[in-house]
């Protein structure tokens, strides 16, 4: 019995794209079949820019070469190809096919699969600790905007989804929901993010707590069901006080290698020596 191919091999033409072929009467043959080759091509070479010439997919398609080149013209026309000339050869661009380095960006899929530091390399654990974190790299909401623009009718371009990414790359989830269900509450077509400057929790992105147990470097911060929820390298914890509160009274910079608490507990100890 053969084995099913995985679903991540497969092809996949959203409808939308099929209801523009179809709008193209008697051409629809001919974009699906060229479109479906592009894509075929782009899976194999793994990249969203397949090396596909002219004279390629002629042999490729067993098409003649006045059929590729109306077909091709008419895609470019739709907007679904775009064709980057290197040189001598010719890239067809599938600005609809995304790389998953971008999936994860657009779906927020980076930040919720996390790699947790028992699973780091040996040789990468040291660098990883030299390094200043970046907290919440990828943006973990901006999948739910994306759903509300179209819930709203509301268009937008490749450039939109870029720079409304920009906005929320690198903030903790707590101000992107800020900024966002504000923006959705309102009706608004966009959505404003506080600066870093007057941002009330991007200060305390890299900062650590001594508590029971040392909390190393916060990540992120959430809230949720009257919670917030602090994300750090070691461990996850969840508090009813406000950040600036907590991190106010329990909070350290792990450069200066000296936790708050562990230092009062060594003054206290010396003083009771001195006392002797």
């Amino acid at each position: 019995m053969e084995a099913e191919e995985p679903l991540e091999d497969l092809l996949v033409i959203h409808p939308h794209t099929l209801q523009k072929f179809m709008r193209q009467g008697k051409e629809f043959a001919n974009l699906l079949a060229l479109y479906t080759f592009y894509s075929y091509q782009a899976k194999l070479q793994k990249t969203n820019q397949p090396l596909s010439t002219d004279e390629f997919t002629r042999k490729g398609m067993n098409w003649a070469i006045d059929r590729v080149k109306k077909t091709k013209k008419l895609l470019k026309k739709m907007g679904l190809v775009a064709v980057v000339q290197k040189g001598y050869y010719s890239y067809i661009q599938l600005p609809f096919i995304y790389t998953k380095k971008k999936v994860g960006e657009l779906l927020g899929k980076m930040v919720t699969n996390l790699t947790t530091p028992k699973t780091f390399k040996k040789e990468n654990l040291k660098a990883k600790k030299e390094k200043t974190p970046t907290p919440n790299n990828e943006p973990t909401l901006l999948k739910n905007w994306l759903e509300y623009c179209d819930k709203n009718s509301i268009r937008y371009s490749k450039n939109n989804v870029s720079s409304w990414h920009e906005k929320l790359k690198n903030r903790s989830t707590l101000e992107q929901k800020e900024a966002l269900y504000v923006a959705m509450g309102k009706k608004w077509k966009n959505f404003y993010i506080t600066p870093v400057k007057s941002s009330k929790y991007h200060p305390l992105l890299g900062k650590s707590l001594m508590l029971e147990k040392d909390c190393d470097t916060l990540i992120d911060i959430d809230f949720k069901a009257e919670r917030f929820y602090y994300k750090f390298k070691n461990r996850n914890i969840s508090s009813m006080v406000e950040p600036q509160k907590l991190f106010g009274k329990h909070g350290y910079e792990k450069t200066s290698k000296k936790a708050p608490m562990v230092e009062e507990i060594k003054d206290r100890i010396v003083g009771l020596f001195e006392k002797f």
